[in-house]
């Protein structure tokens, strides 16, 4: 009875290692196998791309099922799992896009591709898009075919030029087909410029022949960079047809057409039948020239359009009312996917994301976007600084400010009435004045106010500024 435990004791050791060698052979499966990586991690049926190499290699698969041979391809996914049914983690049929890791930044020039599966940016976005082609088609995609999608993407500062006659230009697609879908996606910055006075032009599309546009928007320059006369341009769209709808988008970039053109519109150069639908879109009149009419020319038979809007009217709501009322739309959850952050009375709506993954998406996440910030006013100095104007006792000038103030909030608007007399100071003297306006600490000379110039004993003048907000400082 003693001696059970002792050999428990001495053989247990051996009984530890003996386990864990079994674990080891089951770990590492049948002899000869290989271990290769997901290429689609969260396992939703989209290959993840985090290279720019990776992002060109799509045009060898634009079904997205994973399954090509090219050598670029191979590159791109040098240890993507194939084999047994099996092609880049995905089980054979079960891929059908691809979807963004990471922020893309791309170098050298664009070439377009077709694509026709989905393609998820997960609020990340693709810069350095530079293009210059004759192609018929020039964008970032060529031609979206059904079933294809495009969804939560954003391309920042995109250069696209073509000389090409009779082509189709923009920054994200350049030729939809029905059956397609593009939502919650965004351009900013940049330009698309045609040298030919026959294209057809949008910011985020081309020509949008058929399926939708929904939560989008353009903030780009648009138009022909000559002197002749332009085709059909749009802030948004160059033309809809067939049975395409835009719903819940706008433009709020410039329009540039020396010459005109045959259809020039802030949202939308031209709708071209009957069957076009566009639901609650608005674009920005004060900054498009040479027109500020949100659709350039329409079918006859056409009803549905787009409204143009006064910057202040396009950001002043700052929430799902007023002209956004109907934006908290579906976008393949549920009903009223709340898609839009509108920020203060000083911002235009910003799309919004959930990167992090805690079913909490915001405008922040979705990259690319900037919103106007607050600065921060400089430090008070009581010997130098005075919230209206204050006596400047070396050079015996006296001095004094009416301020008023009206409205409130973002809307105040100071008024300031400054008097001063040099008293005995009798040299060339010019008044300097600096505020804190709604941007930057800056000087009014910058605001283009002219300075007097005194030269004369006991001169008296008077200064009337006006600032927005009512954050002001004068020093003299």
């Amino acid at each position: 009875m003693v001696s059970r435990p002792v050999l428990i004791r001495r053989w247990a050791p051996l009984a530890v290692l003996a386990l864990l060698a079994l674990a080891l052979l089951l770990a590492a499966g049948p002899a000869g196998a290989q271990t290769t990586m997901d290429y689609d991690d969260d396992d939703d049926g989209l290959i993840d791309v985090r290279t720019p190499a990776q992002l060109d290699a799509i045009r060898h698969n634009t079904n997205g099922n994973g399954q090509a041979t090219h050598a670029d391809y191979v590159a791109a996914f040098p240890d993507r799992a194939t084999g047994a049914g099996n092609w880049m983690g995905c089980p054979t049929g079960t891929c059908t896009g691809y979807e963004l890791r990471a922020n893309i930044g791309l170098s050298g020039t664009w070439a377009p591709t077709n694509y026709s599966a989905t393609l998820e940016g997960n609020g990340y976005t693709i810069t350095g898009l530079n293009i210059n082609s004759n192609n018929a088609e020039v964008a970032f995609i060529a031609n979206l075919h059904s079933p294809g999608i495009i969804r939560n993407v954003g391309i920042v500062d995109p250069i696209v030029r073509s000389a090409r006659n009779f082509v189709y230009l923009a920054a994200l697609v350049a030729y939809t087909r029905a059956g397609t879908q593009i939502y919650s996606t965004f351009v900013r910055g940049g330009s698309i410029l045609s040298s030919n006075q026959n294209a057809q032009l949008g910011g985020l599309v081309g020509y949008h022949e058929g399926g939708s546009i929904r939560a989008s928007y353009a903030e780009t320059q648009v138009g022909t960079d000559g002197s002749h006369g332009g085709g059909y341009i749009g802030g948004l769209v160059g033309i809809a047809t067939g049975g395409a709808t835009i719903r819940a988008s706008y433009a709020a970039g410039t329009l540039t057409t020396p010459g005109g053109g045959a259809g020039v519109g802030c949202f939308i150069g031209r709708i071209e039948t009957g069957n076009v639908r566009l639901h609650d879109n608005y674009c920005n009149g004060e900054i498009t020239s040479p027109t500020t009419w949100a659709v350039g020319s329409r079918h006859a038979n056409s009803v549905e359009t787009a409204g143009s809007r006064s910057t202040a009217a396009l950001q002043e709501p700052t929430g799902y009312t007023g002209d956004y009322e109907n934006w908290n739309i579906n976008l393949g959850g549920a009903v009223g996917d709340d898609p839009w952050d509108f920020g203060s009375a000083r911002d235009y709506p910003l799309l919004k994301a959930d990167q992090n993954g805690d079913n909490t998406a915001t405008w922040q996440e979705f990259g690319g976007q900037y919103r106007y910030r607050e600065p921060r006013p400089p430090r008070y100095n009581w010997r130098t600084d005075h919230p209206e104007i204050y006596h400047n006792a070396r050079h015996e000038i006296t001095a004094s400010c009416e301020v008023t103030t009206t409205g409130e909030g973002d809307a105040a608007v100071t008024t300031a009435a400054i008097t001063f007399d040099l008293a005995e100071y009798a040299r060339p003297f010019s008044l300097a004045l600096s505020l804190w306006s709604r941007d930057h600490f800056r000087s009014l000379q910058s605001l283009g106010i002219a300075m007097p110039e005194l030269r004369r004993e006991g001169q008296t003048a008077t200064v009337e500024v006006v600032t927005d907000p009512a954050r002001t400082r004068f020093r003299l």
